[in-house]
């Protein structure tokens, strides 16, 4: 027991010799973007088609909660899997357009935020005139 009453005597006078220790540096590396393309927040109404994992098909009404011209993240009730195919119809142009399940996101009562990619970029699917770009938050001290 004498050493571990000595040992921590010494870790005390250690510390109490030391130079008053400097906080740590609040400033975060700046992570780059690696996105295709920028996104915006851009609320569009989509017909989703697609088959379940029996193969049975289905369709559904979703909305965007923001778009890119290479994919965009939607908000889903049907289950889906990443990977999976799925063709959306813009509900205002009625243009169609192939992708694929990428990314899924948060879970909410009902529904699932699911990121979806284009097998090409297409600017003109969403239609927009002038969007809001959504910008990573800079992390400045």
């Amino acid at each position: 027991m004498s050493r571990i009453f000595e040992a921590l005597k010494l870790a005390q006078l250690f510390r109490s010799s030391k130079a008053e220790a400097k906080p740590p540096v609040a400033e975060a590396p700046e992570v780059p973007d690696r996105r295709k393309s920028p996104r915006w927040a851009l609320d569009v109404a989509v017909y989703v088609y697609g088959h379940g994992p029996g193969r049975e098909p289905f369709h559904e009404e979703a909305h965007t909660l923001n778009v890119s011209t290479s994919g965009a993240l939607l908000l889903l009730s049907v289950p889906v899997q990443k990977g999976q195919q799925l063709l959306l119809t813009n509900e205002d142009t009625e243009r169609e357009q192939s992708c694929r399940i990428v990314f899924l996101g948060a879970q909410h009562t009902r529904t699932v935020e699911a990121g979806v990619e284009f097998s090409e970029a297409n600017p003109d699917f969403w239609h927009t005139a002038r969007p809001v770009e959504i910008r990573p938050p800079q992390l400045n001290a």
